[in-house]
């Protein structure tokens, strides 16, 4: 035993202090939250604070929780520690709450919540982690109040629905480290100044934020940022760079931690030689620009001391020309892009120096030559992306033959001979035709295979039972897909069987594949076998995730069943030509996929299919969805605007009674289409509800009553058909169905008025040469209609005369494109609207 003496009263005193304060603060440690341990977490033993507590339940209330994440957010007893609730963490120290991670990302298995942020998050003064990224705000503003919570380390808003000015309250975050407020609608008022005060930062993402305005002020702010590592200014609308516009300063010195440079999707026409002066660059994206001189001259501006440090390279998609230079000044490259450029020439034999190259993509462009054996001795780590490639590369990854112009067969001994390290085999949009041989599953554990968009044909064979992606659309493949059941169930995410000749039932183990998110399994081939027997009710219940169901021109029969309403998420709905009968079920408002507008300004749908994790790295696949939708009466194709895409598709099938009322909840919905079916009764009185709505198309029915006056309330109406049904009464007066051809509402023989030439009882010859109400002028007796489609001119507007109507002016907005009326004098005969007197809200 250890005895401590003290030799004076003031030592007593001393003693007696400190175990006056012990019991103190032995009496107060639950009121103030003090928990044993060290560092975050341990939730199980932290007591959060009443304060915090209800800050966090009124930030709750701001958040429509469509997916149940939050329901351990409650005031019972049981659940009253908020520091055991969904996403949030304490500090074990104090029961301060530090951090709030509430990403809806689905790609980390997340769902997004929608709503507004509410000011409760004023009252979290110590809060230093905020990520509410691929969440839904709605078009709101950034709250300026987050600059405010000057604790904050870490703020990630990304890809949240985000739109207007960047609040500069923000430049009170002085202590923020990381800062994402890309992929979002935002802008910049006047400058950047705002963040020159956060001198702590060190990644910065502005991606698609409007930054035109800055011009080159851009490059003076952030080369002050002396933290700075990561810097992503993608499609941001940067204009060129101009030497005589650059800052004149030491890039060495003012860039001097920066380490990735992301500026892909911009306007740039050359690389700065400042560029090449930043000796910590080490991954450097410029795809997407509008770079089209000499490739040389490119890399020269490189080769400075950022030669030695340079790991990533990404050109692509330019217009690049030239040949191939000597890549061995670049002795750390390990990622080189050069595709879908104009190079020609052949693959220098200098590149083999590369040493640490492990993805090389040059595809799409003009070269030519043979790449043997002893080209690869060197590129122990290459993950290839050849447009041309000997099989006998025994340690590649990744095999992308893919527009390669290759019209050949597959050869059974081809596929025998490809390595057992490949991941990854595309040798899509070609002409391979012929069967596939049978031999997929011999020694290939590739993991990802695309043969999509060739003339492969016969029946499909055994594929390697571990696949996580599986893209066999647009061939003529034909007969039964029952052997696709021997893949993995736990595995599968991807498949794509659209635009072949298959046939035969869907057989009922697609249930078991949980992880899928994308199933097309479109036939658009209507003279040839289609899928057949009743759409399969286990969709509804096996696959939660689905975003898109196109079961469309096939031979399904049978009513819908009812289960498909559990899929939640649905944006796209197409059961169209098929044999199906019965009633529309009236759970279709459970789709709240399609209650909301768009949850992304730039509206690209990516899906990261994960299947593989080696040294760290997780390979996987990205995936931007497409379909193929009927809108207006014609076919398109949407990928950039796809997560604006809400349809719902039952036309040419069996189906009858009513149009169900449930269906007026889907706000969110952008065409309708129940065409051609026999459906009775009347359009439902509240119509006018869906907002959203551009495309409504209910002819070929048996729709009887009054056309409702609400739907004078679909103002962003771009195509309507009423035709041939038993409408009667007047049309009502509104811009939305007096615009409209008259072809719109033929077919009802008790229907009335404009634009019909049928007069409504006690009504006189109305004067055509008067111009409409709504201030809309008549055109010079033009009898040509044209069509409103989704392409604009660059310009952003373009104009279109319809007959009897006046003019329209069309928009190209960053979401779908929207209409407004323009009050204009005439038309030409060329279609040509003249003095445009009002334009847009």
């Amino acid at each position: 035993m250890t005895m401590v003496t003290f030799s004076s009263r003031g030592s007593l005193k001393l003693v007696r202090a400190i175990l006056f304060i012990t019991l103190l603060v032995q009496y107060l440690r639950p009121a103030l939250g003090f928990i044993s341990g060290v560092g975050v977490g341990d939730a199980n033993n932290i007591r959060c604070l009443e304060g915090e507590r209800q800050a966090l339940l009124e930030f709750r209330k701001g958040l429509i929780d469509d997916y149940g994440r939050l329901s351990s957010w409650r005031g019972e007893d049981e659940n009253k520690n908020c520091c055991n609730w969904e996403g949030v963490l304490c500090s074990n120290q104090t029961g301060h709450v530090l951090k709030l991670h509430l990403s809806g990302s689905q790609d980390d298995g997340m769902q997004p919540f929608r709503g507004m942020i509410s000011p409760s998050l004023f009252e979290l003064p110590y809060l230093t982690f905020l990520d509410l990224s691929s969440n839904d705000f709605n078009q709101s503003h950034i709250p300026k109040f987050i600059g405010s919570l000057n604790h904050l380390k870490h703020l990630d808003l990304s890809w949240a629905n985000f739109s207007g000015p960047i609040p500069h309250q923000l430049e009170n975050l002085s202590h923020l480290q990381y800062l994402n407020l890309g992929g979002n609608d935002l802008k910049i008022i006047e400058n950047l100044k705002w963040l020159s005060h956060m001198s702590t930062i060190e990644y910065l993402d502005l991606s698609a934020t409007n930054l035109s305005v800055v011009a080159n002020d851009w490059l003076e702010v952030v080369s002050h940022l002396p933290n700075l590592k990561t810097l992503s200014l993608w499609l941001c609308d940067l204009p060129p760079l101009s030497q005589s516009s650059l800052p004149r300063f030491n890039y060495s010195k003012s860039f001097a931690p920066l380490e990735t440079l992301d500026l892909h999707h911009n306007q740039f026409v050359h690389i700065p030689k400042s560029f090449g002066d930043i000796c910590t660059l080490r991954e450097l994206y410029l795809s997407s620009n509008n770079f089209n001189g000499q490739l040389i001259e490119l890399m020269n501006n490189l080769s400075g001391c950022a030669k030695n440090s340079l790991e990533v390279l990404d050109l692509s998609e330019n217009h690049i020309t030239g040949s191939l230079p000597n890549f061995s000044i670049f002795p750390s490259l390990k990622n080189l892009n050069l595709s879908k450029n104009e190079l020609n020439g052949t693959l220098p034999k200098s590149i083999g120096n590369l040493y640490n190259l492990k993805l090389l993509s040059i595809s799409s462009n003009n070269l030519q030559g043979v790449i043997s054996d002893s080209f690869f001795s060197n590129f122990s780590k290459l993950r290839a992306y050849l447009s041309k490639l000997d099989s006998n590369a025994r340690k590649v990854s990744f095999l992308e033959i893919s527009d390669a112009n290759i019209s050949d067969t597959i050869p059974a001994e081809w596929l025998e001979d490809l390595p057992s390290t490949l991941m990854d085999l595309n040798i899509s949009s070609n002409q391979i035709h012929g069967q596939l041989p049978n031999v997929l599953t011999k020694g290939l554990n590739g993991l990802a295979i695309d043969l999509s968009s060739n003339r492969i044909d016969g029946t499909l064979p055994l594929f390697p039972t571990n696949l996580t992606f599986l893209n066999l659309s647009k061939n003529r493949f034909s007969g039964s897909i029952s052997s696709l059941c021997k893949i993995n169930a736990q595995l599968l995410a991807f498949l794509d069987l659209s635009d072949n000749i298959l046939s035969g039932r869907l057989p009922n183990c697609f249930m078991h594949w949980r992880k899928l998110i994308v199933l097309n399994l479109a036939v658009m081939d209507l003279g040839r076998n289609r899928f057949s027997g009743k759409v399969p009710a286990w969709i509804g219940e096996g696959l939660p995730r689905l975003f898109s169901l196109s079961l469309h021109s096939n031979k399904f029969a049978g009513s819908i069943p009812l289960h498909l309403c559990w899929l939640k998420d649905l944006q796209i709905f197409d059961l169209s030509l098929n044999d199906i009968s019965g009633t529309i079920p009236q759970c279709l408002n459970n789709f709240t996929g399609m209650t909301r507008g768009g949850t992304s300004s730039v509206g690209i749908i990516k899906h990261f299919i994960p299947y593989s994790y080696y040294n760290g790295i997780t390979y996987g696949k990205e995936y931007v969805d497409s379909a193929m939708v009927i809108i207006k009466g014609s076919e398109h194709t949407y990928s950039k605007l796809l997560q604006l895409i809400k349809i719902i598709d039952l036309s040419r099938k069996k189906l009858t009674g009513k149009l169900p009322s449930e269906i007026l909840s889907l706000s969110g919905l952008l065409a309708l289409n129940i065409s051609r079916n026999n459906l009775i009764g009347e359009i439902p009185q509240m119509i006018g509800q869906l907002g959203s709505l551009e495309s409504l198309d209910l002819s070929w029915n048996k729709i009887s009553g009054e056309i409702p006056f609400s739907m004078s309330n679909l103002t962003f109406l771009l195509f309507l058909n009423l035709s041939y049904n038993n409408l009667s009464g007047k049309i009502p007066l509104s811009p939305q169905l007096q615009s409209c051809d008259a072809f719109a509402f033929v077919g009802n023989p008790a229907l009335c008025g404009p634009p019909l030439t049928q007069l409504c009882p006690g009504e006189e010859t109305p004067n055509q040469s008067k111009p409409m109400e709504d201030g809309l002028a008549p055109c010079n007796n033009d009898s040509e209609r044209v069509k409103i489609a989704e392409k604009v001119s660059d310009a952003g507007m373009t104009t279109f005369c319809l007959a009897r109507d006046g003019c329209i002016a069309v928009l190209k907005a960053k979401r779908l494109i929207r209409v407004k009326y323009v009050a204009a004098t005439g038309c030409s005969r060329q279609n040509k609207c003249h003095n445009l007197t009002s334009v847009w809200e």
